[in-house]
């Protein structure tokens, strides 16, 4: 996918060193305004702050000059207490500026997060097809981090530090300009080691957040399929895998960490050979009687205090360099058109009966690879129908475009009548359901996750859902019944359980169209029985598209159609297609009552 959107999430995915885009922040500073209130609040007291810092070297000079050298006890006590009241002000407004710069970046990382977490939940499946969740869980999680910490602090303290550098050459100026000259003698050198050191940081802070992605897609693969890893043992050869970009990661900190550690003690000689200059200059003036003692150590405060914001700003830069970062792959992902969408003017779905018609269907994930071709088939109003044929036949294809989780390329999915490109998307699919091969359940209560598909359910309508699918038994003898949390994916739950608890759950949301991927496949013999009567209850009134490879769920469909390379190639009864002798019944034969060439695929 090219241009915008996907494309432009890969093309940031890496190391590159592409300049500072400023339409990035300004894109960023759009999730602050909301929160503006706590920005200016934070921005007044933080600039109150740099006010006290730029005043305190000035008391001293007057404490020194009209105080100890003048021997006037009464000044040196004044200007003692006003050092203080600074010294206790600025912590004051420390603290508040503290407090509303995290309400103002946790508002706008928790609206930024959502948005991100919203838009995740409504592109199509051919993205996540392509994109590896981990790196998606690190957008969420490590970037959305970056960019947290510099609007919680980073915008503030680069304000708080232009405003404290201005006001301390303000002053420096004021007070000596031949001392404020001597000081800034050392700036071009900083300067040029500034702009060596940000071009360093630009690679090494973009590097780090590509391996942090890799890295978090690899543990979360590596955990999410550990039972096949130990079934395969293939644990040496995944940790071996795992060293490499962990390494990768590692190396990548590493040259971000020398990058930072050598900047600071760079700007720290600097700053030691602009206190020498300004020692020694203002030394001579001193002992020339051009300047006093008292302007010569405000200076060296001065001086101690100017380079500190500008390494500070420097440091901030390095900051924003890490949040552009992360800010890119963000926006990248926001940016991914959803392939699936409402169309203008898109009504909502009216209550269906259930009569389907695919018109003429063909469909590629990858251009130039047909998935299905020129379908054309008919189901009427309550029909089951199954779908069978080899591996990679294209049968979930088609239960896909029928749940419109892709449009077709050409032709037209209708369900009684209605192109489902013309209505909108949350109305139709209100009114289907799909259970698969493997339960998804979620980290909730048993009750919660019956109800997930229609959440003003009842508790009676709950209980009387999984009643009529079996469920109710095995519930009660749960723990805390229907309040028993399930666990993650539903691990504390058998198969056989699990596959109950997803029957209730899309009879709970009585859908007229049914789609059922494999929902019998991994059902062990003791629970199959169970099962199909509750598959019976499920079925019943309802226009269903079964893939299967059971012969037991798929022998009393109303209709069978044999897919093969993306084609329908056969379509009739269980006993008209094995008299018929082609495809389906030389699959029977193969592979028995059974019908294992009838398993999962696209």
């Amino acid at each position: 996918m090219g241009g915008g959107g996907l494309g432009y999430l890969r093309q940031t995915a890496g190391a590159d060193t592409r300049p500072f885009d400023p339409r990035v922040l300004g894109r960023l500073l759009r999730y602050v305004q909301p929160y503006r209130r706590h920005l200016w609040l934070a921005v007044t007291v933080a600039v109150g702050g740099s006010l006290m810092t730029v005043l305190a070297p000035y008391l001293l000079k007057v404490g020194i000059d009209q105080g100890i050298l003048a021997r006037r006890a009464h000044v040196v006590l004044l200007t003692a207490g006003l050092y203080l009241a600074t010294r206790l002000i600025a912590a004051v407004l420390s603290a508040v500026q503290t407090v509303e710069v995290n309400r103002l970046g946790n508002g706008a990382v928790y609206d930024l997060r959502e948005a991100l977490f919203a838009k995740l939940m409504e592109l199509g499946l051919r993205f996540f097809d392509r994109e590896p969740v981990g790196v998606l869980v690190s957008n969420g999680t490590n970037d959305v981090t970056a960019l947290s910490n510099l609007v919680s602090s980073g915008i503030v303290s680069i304000i708080t530090d232009g405003v404290t550098l201005l006001g301390i050459i303000i002053v420096m100026l004021a007070i000596s300009p031949l001392l404020a000259l001597a000081s800034f003698a050392v700036l071009p050198v900083l300067v040029l080691v500034t702009r060596s050191f940000q071009g360093r940081a630009v690679r090494a802070y973009r590097n780090v957040r590509t391996r942090i992605g890799q890295l978090t897609a690899e543990f979360e693969e590596g955990i999410s399929g550990v039972r096949v890893t130990q079934a395969f043992t293939r644990e040496a050869e995944n940790a071996r895998r795992f060293l490499r970009v962990n390494q990768a990661n590692v190396e990548a900190n590493m040259d971000a960490a020398v990058v930072n550690s050598l900047f600071g003690p760079a700007v720290n000689m600097i700053s030691t050979a602009g206190t020498v200059v300004v020692l020694w200059f203002g030394g001579a003036l001193v002992l020339h009687t051009t300047v006093t003692i008292g302007t010569l150590v405000a200076f060296l405060n001065y001086l101690s205090r100017f380079f500190q914001p500008i390494q500070d700003l420097t440091q901030q830069y390095n900051a924003v360099q890490q949040a552009m970062a992360a800010a890119e792959k963000i926006f990248g992902v926001l940016d991914v058109p959803a392939e699936v969408r409402d169309r203008d003017g898109a009504g909502d779905m009216p209550l269906l009966a259930g009569h389907v018609r695919f018109r003429d269907v063909s469909f590629a994930y990858v251009p130039g690879r047909q998935a299905v071709s020129h379908l054309d088939f008919e189901l009427p109003a309550g029909t089951r129908a199954a779908l069978v044929g080899p591996t990679g036949a294209g049968k979930t294809t088609v239960a896909a475009l029928l749940l419109r989780f892709y449009d077709p390329d050409e032709g037209s999915v209708e369900v009684d009548g209605v192109d489902l490109r013309n209505t909108t998307q949350s109305s139709y699919r209100r009114q289907t359901a799909i259970v698969l091969q493997e339960p998804v359940l979620f980290s909730a209560t048993v009750a919660d996750n019956i109800r997930y598909g229609r959440l003003d359910a009842t508790m009676d309508d709950v209980e009387a859902a999984a009643a009529a699918v079996g469920a109710d038994r095995f519930i009660r003898r749960l723990p805390q019944g229907y309040d028993t949390p399930v666990g993650e994916r539903g691990t504390r739950l058998a198969q056989g359980e699990k596959q109950l608890l997803s029957f209730a759950r899309a009879l709970l949301a009585d859908p007229r169209v049914l789609v059922l991927d494999e929902a019998t496949a991994n059902v062990d013999s003791e629970s199959e029985h169970q099962v199909q009567v509750a598959l019976e209850t499920l079925l019943a009134g309802r226009t269903s598209l079964i893939i299967a490879h059971r012969l037991s769920t798929i022998r009393d469909a109303d209709v069978l159609l044999v897919v093969d390379h993306g084609e329908i190639v056969e379509r009739g009864s269980h006993a008209d297609l094995l008299e018929a002798g082609g495809l389906y019944a030389g699959l029977y034969q193969r592979y028995g009552t059974m019908a294992a060439g009838f398993s999962h695929g696209t």
